[in-house]
């Protein structure tokens, strides 16, 4: 293999996953309709793809891997990458993120693979320019590195945007949400995200999650959250939209999830929702999966969001979010 010299820096945001969650899952969406409303956020994962001077190949993350071939490296997300677009040698890759890319409940795991198939793409000349075509790559490599979950994330990190993501049995629809420039300002303002201290593994979360959506508990559950999705919508696109109801419809959601997925939560989380309602928040709920990672909450006002995030630290870090409105994206590259 030539040295070429070829660097490709990439960027994807991370999505907050306000309701919906669940009725993105095969499952359900291929017999009935289901839709989430997310956006992404200013919290990125970063993806550099070069070529090596050697022919061997090397991947940044957490550690420090360098293999003679692909598939002796054993982080699996970028060795999937990798030997999909067949670079088996003479590859170096480098992750960062702004928080970690595995447990958060903020979609990095898929912004992390979106970004990696992105890159790889253009390594091999043949750039992914659909953000469709992206998404659905993204949740297929993540399905061979080992995920169990549903199809929102990898639609929300390629297409970037505050979004309601339609799916059925026919595919998936991304409608842009064209909220009004106040609801926007004043949502973004009042929403906090706390990081619980917690970095679930998500894996046993989500198959509790679809073994009890396979019994009785299905319909009745999905269809809810289905109907708060168009509650939530339905508020959210007014002109008289009240964010404080939003926030409540969080709650609402939430309570119906930890019922039908008991590790969802914990006393830990409990614990931290408690107070959290306390001190000036009206709704909130563990993004992702649950069992830790963030928790996004909707507060008072945006003094009431300042004043809690100094309440809050130091045993918790509150993370303040702007709305992110690009998807999976290449940085810079030299070819």
């Amino acid at each position: 293999m030539l040295y070429n010299k070829k660097v490709i820096h990439l960027r994807a945001p991370m999505r907050i996953s306000f309701v919906g969650g669940g009725t993105d899952f095969p499952d359900y969406f291929s017999n009935k309709p289901g839709e989430v409303i997310s956006t992404t956020i200013d919290v990125f994962v970063y993806v550099t793809i070069k070529d090596m001077f050697d022919t061997n190949v090397r991947v940044h993350h957490s550690l420090i891997e360098t293999e003679s071939i692909t598939s002796r490296i054993t982080h699996a997300y970028t060795r999937a990458a990798l030997e999909h677009f067949g670079i088996f040698k003479g590859a170096e890759v480098i992750i960062v993120s702004d928080v970690m890319t595995t447990g958060s409940g903020l979609g990095a795991s898929s912004a992390l693979m979106s970004a990696l198939a992105l890159g790889c793409s253009h390594m091999r000349q043949h750039p992914i320019g659909d953000s469709g075509e992206l998404a659905k790559l993204t949740f297929t490599l993540e399905n061979q590195a080992g995920m169990v979950g549903g199809w929102q994330d990898q639609y929300a990190t390629c297409y970037g945007g505050f979004n309601a993501i339609a799916f059925n049995g026919d595919g998936v629809i991304v409608e842009p949400l064209n909220l009004p420039i106040r609801i926007r300002e004043e949502l973004e303002d009042r929403t906090l995200m706390i990081f619980t201290n917690l970095a679930r593994n998500p894996q046993p979360i989500q198959t509790q999650l679809v073994e009890r959506l396979q019994v009785g508990d299905r319909d009745v559950y999905l269809d809810r959250m289905y109907q708060y999705v168009q509650q939530f919508k339905k508020e959210l696109l007014s002109p008289s939209a009240n964010v404080t109801r939003l926030g409540q419809i969080l709650d609402e959601t939430w309570q119906i999830k930890k019922d039908v997925s008991p590790l969802s939560t914990n006393l830990y989380v409990d614990e931290l929702y408690k107070f959290v309602r306390a001190n000036g928040v009206v709704g909130g709920k563990v993004t992702g999966a649950g069992g830790g990672g963030f928790f996004l909450a909707i507060t008072e006002s945006a003094e009431t969001k300042r004043t809690l995030m100094y309440k809050l630290f130091p045993n918790y870090i509150g993370m303040d979010v702007k709305f992110h409105f690009r998807g999976t994206e290449v940085l810079w590259k030299n070819f």
